[in-house]
């Protein structure tokens, strides 16, 4: 406990996990205010628009490349801005974390921003050609994957990876469609046929992750029943049960779990939602 406030006040007590979650909230106000809202999202609308179809895979492919990498180097740097936080908040390498943490958002951030762009297109796009690429690449994750040799616990960060994978796909997709609703003036039949893609994208999505694992499993001799188990150590992450007696939040220890890069996203959506 770094500050203990008297009987007046309450029992509230300011622990250093507080402190680790000011942090954060510096972070994301430095990402979105110095970093975001300078960059137009217009201009990098248009010049997305304006590239060729093969530039525009490759840049998907990069972005999507990137955002795993920078997901594992996150993850890393909270580690360690957390641990100094709890641990020795008045060292010197308390400030070095911090500025790694201030660094990997920015750096994160842009990739997420470039995503958010790059799918915009897509789905706006009169040529279908994007968004079958689009498609296209969430099969072809499907022999990258399936061939190799999984343990149960190999099997578990695939499926944390997925589930944030999904959710930042439909948090995408939302915010692409509240943007538009607010700037493009979207009628009825256009909402229809946005949502229409979107439920063809998320479907593909679902279907390529469904074919992926059931053959991942039926290589691997891994049984349906790990799923289950697997739910419980989010379970357990979240509510706290089986980290009796260890210096963790219960916050950090599901996004450590998932990998969910959620400082990124967070300045990312706000720029978006300040946008439209």
């Amino acid at each position: 406990t770094v500050v203990r406030p008297g009987r007046g006040i309450g029992r509230c007590r300011f622990h250093r996990r507080h402190l680790y979650q000011i942090l954060q909230a510096f972070v994301i106000f430095a990402v979105y205010s110095h970093v975001l809202v300078p960059i137009s999202i217009g201009k990098l609308y248009h010049w997305i628009r304006g590239q060729a179809m093969i530039k525009l895979y490759v840049i998907i492919a990069m972005v999507e490349v990137f955002d795993r990498l920078m997901c594992s180097l996150g993850q890393d740097s909270l580690d360690s801005l957390y641990w100094n936080t709890t641990r020795r908040p008045y060292h010197p390498r308390m400030v070095i974390s911090t500025v790694v943490v201030l660094v990997y958002a920015t750096l994160h951030s842009l990739i997420l921003f470039v995503h958010v762009a790059t799918l915009n297109v897509a789905m706006n796009s009169a040529d279908s050609a994007l968004l079958s690429l689009l498609i296209g690449g969430n099969f072809a994750e499907i022999k990258s994957t399936v061939f190799k040799k999984y343990t149960k616990q190999n099997l578990f960060k695939i499926t944390t990876s997925d589930i944030c994978e999904r959710f930042k796909l439909v948090l995408f997709l939302s915010v692409i469609l509240l943007l538009n609703c607010f700037q493009g003036g979207m009628d009825r039949r256009m909402v229809e046929n946005y949502l229409t893609m979107c439920g063809v994208v998320i479907f593909s999505e679902m279907l390529s992750d469904w074919i992926k694992h059931s053959f991942i499993t039926k290589f691997n001799f891994i049984k349906s029943s790990a799923y289950p188990d697997y739910a419980l150590v989010l379970a357990g992450d979240v509510t706290g049960v089986g980290h009796e007696g260890i210096n963790l939040n219960h916050t950090h220890a599901v996004v450590k779990r998932l990998g969910f890069s959620q400082i990124p996203l967070v300045c990312v959506m706000a720029r978006y939602i300040r946008e439209a």
